[in-house]
């Protein structure tokens, strides 16, 4: 399986993009991948929050990821938006938190792909 990872955006942005390309060696199961994107918890679109200590402030971070299957080429996209509900300085701590589930979501899809041994 050959892959290619690339990620752009980061907090200046307010995004951060991630597109992951895989080619198999044989047949992909587009059927199971699609069914497990679709109904998974672990890469359903969601909400997250995060709090400043001891304050009611917050901002908010959309994931939305997706699948696109053609031939033995797998791509998988994943976006984070980052939207301040307060005016609050957001830390390299938020950057690495989304990093950090992008690099799980990574593990687990391809999980997906590899062949079971």
């Amino acid at each position: 399986m050959k892959k290619k990872i690339e990620l752009s955006g980061g907090l200046k942005d307010m995004v951060t993009y991630c597109t992951a390309i895989y080619e198999l060696d044989g047949d992909v199961d587009t059927e199971m991948i699609n069914d497990v994107i679709e109904h998974s918890p672990i890469f359903e679109n969601k909400s997250f929050y995060t709090n400043i200590h001891g304050t009611v402030q917050r901002t908010t971070i959309n994931r939305n990821s997706k699948v696109f299957i053609k031939g033995n080429r797998v791509t998988l996209q994943i976006r984070y938006d980052i939207l301040r509900v307060v005016d609050i300085e957001l830390t390299q701590e938020d950057e690495g938190w989304i990093k950090s589930d992008i690099n799980n979501l990574i593990k687990h899809f391809e999980l997906l792909l590899a062949p079971i041994e």
